[in-house]
């Protein structure tokens, strides 16, 4: 799973497509959460459960995460908009579906005070209101049940719009930003990097380069204008036919 596209932040400290991945990974592991609770029927590892009628709404919902979560991961690696369009649209479910039977809880939280002595207690069981009421602490369980509701529910749909956010993005499929390594090495790493050395001069000697380069350029025609000379007046010592000639010499 490569961060080269950059899709923005998640929780500020994070890229997008990290914090989606592991928004991923806490769908699975909720999901397993999930499945406990489903068997064991224990409130505790549930995030409601005070309305008898949406008691297994949450975590029946939650259980599909086990699939939709891994789709999601595999999604996430390969930047697959189908498959991220159906992680997306569980979350959706899954938000709905924490958010009804957190109301229906709080609703049923506004009968604590009067449950003792309603005939709704007769008929209707309910285990966790009558414990509730018969400690009295009905006003202190309704300010609490809500502080927690509700950071469940801004996390989740948190998470499900970060999720969405980069769905739209990859389905816009962003292009790949062309650096050439700029932003990962400054000037000395780069030579290093690619194992050449650094063609630039020493600050010492760039004081004038267009001198120093114009001197070059005269010592090598002097060492050119000398190499033919010295070729021109050997060729002269030899005769027509090939033999080396008598060389005058001046008194």
């Amino acid at each position: 799973m490569a961060f080269t596209r950059d899709h923005g932040t998640c929780c500020i400290c994070m890229p997008l497509k990290l914090g989606v991945s592991i928004v991923s990974m806490l769908v699975v592991t909720d999901a397993m959460v999930c499945i406990i609770a489903s068997m064991t029927g224990d409130i505790r590892f549930q995030p409601n459960g005070y309305s008898e009628t949406f008691y297994h709404l949450p975590t029946y919902v939650g259980v599909g995460g086990l699939f939709f979560g891994m789709i999601g991961i595999l999604g996430i690696y390969d930047d697959k908009p189908d498959w991220m369009r159906a992680l997306v649209y569980f979350l959706f479910c899954k938000v709905a579906a924490i958010a009804v039977s957190c109301l229906a809880d709080y609703i049923t939280l506004g009968k604590c005070n009067s449950w003792l002595s309603s005939i709704e207690h007769i008929t209707n069981e309910n285990e966790q209101l009558t414990k509730l009421a018969e400690a009295d602490l009905c006003p202190f369980g309704r300010f609490a049940y809500a502080l927690g509701a509700s950071i469940v529910i801004t996390f989740w749909v948190y998470c499900t719009y970060k999720t969405w956010l980069y769905l739209k993005q990859i389905e816009l499929n962003p292009a790949y930003p062309l650096d050439f390594g700029i932003e990962k090495h400054d000037s000395t790493a780069r030579w290093k990097f690619f194992q050449v050395k650094d063609p630039r001069l020493d600050p010492d000697e760039e004081d004038d380069p267009l001198l120093r380069g114009h001197e070059d350029e005269e010592e090598e025609m002097t060492t050119r204008s000398t190499g033919t000379t010295n070729f021109t007046k050997n060729a002269g010592s030899y005769g027509p036919d090939g033999q080396r000639s008598a060389q005058k010499i001046d008194f």
